[in-house]
């Protein structure tokens, strides 16, 4: 398989931090280019709208900045390692699609995705970003367990 292009959604979680060290120690001196996407909510919380007396518009637009900033230090954080300044994505809208769609659109040949390991309720609950990516994705999806992340 030719890996010219690697999508990793992202968090901004200790685990996405850990992901990017693998995939560099995984793929070593032929580092494919890389993409990182965080997706934001589709829709703010209403609690948050009403709890701050805010519009609708205002909570968005504080969401988005908030986003772009943790970005902006997550790719100061990483940049040193994959030689990746200009590849941060922010999508607004439900996370997986948003991922499927991200990797179509630009030629991604590979998702690096890390599980959280979330079971039972939880799971059921919130449903899995990761399960649903490997589900619908036609691109070629790497999921590396949280727990393994952990041990690095």
């Amino acid at each position: 398989m030719n890996v010219k292009k690697i999508l990793i959604p992202t968090d901004f979680s200790p685990f996405s931090e850990r992901l990017i060290d693998y995939v560099k120690d995984f793929f070593g001196a032929g580092l494919p280019k890389i993409e990182i996407l965080h997706v934001l909510m589709k829709e703010p919380p209403i609690l948050t709208i009403r709890s701050l007396d805010l519009t609708e518009e205002k909570v968005k637009q504080s969401i988005l900045s908030e986003a772009e900033e943790q970005m902006d230090e997550f790719i100061k954080k990483v940049s040193d390692r994959i030689g990746c300044e200009s590849c941060k994505n922010i999508r607004q809208g439900v996370e997986y699609q948003e991922i499927i769609s991200f990797a179509e659109e630009n030629e991604i040949d590979l998702i690096v995705i890390a599980t959280h390991g979330r079971t039972g309720l939880l799971h059921t609950l919130i449903g899995s970003v990761t399960e649903k990516v490997v589900r619908y994705s036609r691109v070629p999806v790497l999921v590396v367990n949280s727990e393994f992340l952990l041990k690095k």
